[in-house]
């Protein structure tokens, strides 16, 4: 568990690299084949030596029975062979001319023996034997030939030892390994759990109190620390804007009625008609501040259940993991632990049980696949959440701060505000920029319009209830100015409607406050541009026009 601990505090893609070492038994399987070929090679070198030395032996006693023509003698001491190694199935001693000399063979063998060859020495392995010739030298001329032909029974028990040897350190490994991946789930979910609840409670409550506990200092604890902070910046806008409304409510509502009683002081009431309407823009302002970050929390919301889901999957695959089949298997194992090789050579059981091993070790090695591919899209969404963030964030800062920056930049930051909404209601985005136009504007105040008009589009396709959902942006400037359009293929706007659209108060949607683009076209103007908008009629879609002026510099200039 203090292992666990310490894991809290370390990026997730360590976590993963981690994850992943631990429960890959592929780098065992290469070890151990790469053992066993060497074992094999070291066991062939000493088999050949072991068996030179006995031909050497059998020439040195053959030389005198080969001089004085004397078979039974070279036979006798073939027979000795047997005795002395019982994998040893037939020799033979051959005479100058390559003729059999004497011949032995082991009781039961029926094999063929090979003539010797034009070298005279020499070995080789084939047909499950090894194969060597030795050369007999009388007085340094050449005698006859040695030939002693073994079988590989030996070799291959000390292959069949080593192999079930490898299967079992294979399986103790993939069982730990399964057993850590198991437990290092928790380590991320647990967060996100607590996350998702959280965001849950600040969108079905409204209540931007609330805080996330921080559980880590990896990017889960800075994810948390700002989720934290953008809700301390909601909590302080929505307080502000209420604070403002209700001023301004109050304010208007004496100023006017001290207005009708003062209609000789019209002057004087110009200017404070003037003042109230800068403090509506301002209010306007912080509107739109709060609905872009709500609108952000909203998407951090649909992400954060992505997010859950792939933390269940992951928690689902290690809870349904065959390692109690492994567990099984070791336990058969240690059982015949003294008649291991007897064991899977005779018994039913113990013949399946290689076959059964290579199919739990496929199971693991999907699992472990499945498991990373899980984690790799919770590593991917909470990177993503975290830009969500620091986008709101950085606009927050710089509101009221005028910027040369391209338009399609802020468009595509609109965009990525309404990524999860967009994608949810099944909405297609179709761009269609020409150029990059550059404007030196306020970019919050553009922001707070374009993302209005991004989210009204995508309500408006989805309560048409067509198949094909589709919001289209374009860029185009011309006469000195930036024209962007957000066109749907939505619900439309009644004739009746398009006059009265850009209302403080007025809406179609049940839902709706009409401040959205009350707000959106005060800033408009507020901003040197204007904010339009074109329907054909019900069910026929609609089409805003936001124009702004075009950064140069002899505008900047002058």
């Amino acid at each position: 568990m203090n292992g666990l601990r310490l894991l809290r505090d370390i990026p997730i893609q360590r976590k993963l690299t981690i994850i992943s070492m631990l429960t890959s038994t592929l780098a065992l399987l290469v070890a151990g084949l790469a053992f066993g070929a060497y074992e094999q090679v070291v066991s062939r070198g000493s088999m050949v030596d072991r068996l030179s030395i006995t031909a050497s032996m059998v020439a040195d006693n053959s030389s005198a029975a080969l001089t004085f023509n004397d078979p039974a003698s070279a036979a006798g001491t073939l027979r000795s062979l047997g005795g002395e190694d019982p994998h040893i199935v037939g020799a033979a001693i051959y005479d100058e001319k390559g003729k059999a000399f004497a011949v032995y063979r082991r009781a039961g063998w029926a094999g063929d023996f090979e003539a010797p060859s034009v070298e005279r020495e020499g070995h080789r392995f084939d047909g499950g034997h090894l194969r060597l010739f030795r050369a007999i030298n009388l007085a340094g001329e050449h005698a006859g030939t040695v030939y002693i032909q073994r079988d590989l029974a030996e070799l291959r028990a000390r292959m069949w030892r080593y192999a079930l040897i490898m299967l079992l350190v294979m399986a103790g490994a993939s069982a730990a390994a399964m057993l850590l991946a198991t437990k290092l789930h928790t380590t991320i979910s647990g967060p996100v759990s607590h996350l998702v609840h959280v965001v849950d409670t600040v969108t079905t409550q409204k209540n931007y109190a609330v805080r996330a506990a921080k559980q880590g200092n990896d990017e889960l604890g800075s994810l948390i620390d700002g989720f934290n902070a953008m809700l301390s910046q909601i909590q302080i806008q929505d307080g502000a804007l209420q604070d403002a409304r209700d001023k301004l409510e109050k304010r208007v509502a004496e100023r006017t009625q001290e207005l009708q009683e003062e209609v000789t002081e019209h002057t004087q009431a110009q200017a404070e008609l003037e003042r109230v309407h800068r403090q509506l823009v301002e209010a306007s302002r912080q509107a739109g501040m709060a609905e872009i970050a709500t609108n952000v929390l909203h998407n951090v919301g649909n992400v954060l259940n992505s997010v859950n889901v792939s933390a269940i999957l992951a928690s689902d695959l290690a809870q349904k993991s065959k390692a109690d089949g492994l567990g099984r298997v070791v336990a058969l194992m240690r059982e015949h632990a003294h008649d291991l090789g007897e064991f899977i050579a005779s018994d039913p059981r113990g013949k399946h049980l290689p076959v059964h091993l290579g199919h739990l070790a496929d199971h693991l090695k999907t699992e472990q696949a499945a498991i990373v591919k899980e984690l790799d899209s919770l590593r991917s969404n909470i990177e993503h959440i975290k830009d969500i963030v620091a986008m709101q964030q950085s606009y927050a800062k710089v509101a009221g701060v005028h910027e040369i920056i391209a338009v399609v930049d802020l468009l595509e930051d609109s965009l990525r505000m309404n990524t999860g909404a967009l994608a949810r209601h099944r909405v297609e985005v179709v761009r269609d920029f020409e150029g990059q136009p550059l404007v030196n504007i306020d970019k919050h105040k553009v922001l707070q319009i374009l993302v209005n008009l991004v989210r009204n589009a995508k309500y408006a396709c989805s309560e048409s209830g067509l198949p094909d959902r589709r919001v289209t942006l374009s860029v185009r400037s011309a006469n000195g100015l930036a024209r962007i359009v957000v066109a749907d293929n939505g619900v439309g706007i009644a004739p009746e409607n398009l006059t009265r659209i850009f209302n403080h108060g007025f809406t179609t949607r049940a839902e709706g406050h009409g401040f959205g683009l009350h707000s959106g076209a005060l800033a408009a103007r507020e901003l040197g541009g204007t904010l339009s908008v074109h329907s054909d009629g019900v069910g026929r879609g609609a089409t805003f026009s936001l124009e702004l002026p075009l950064y140069s510099v002899e505008t900047t200039d002058a």
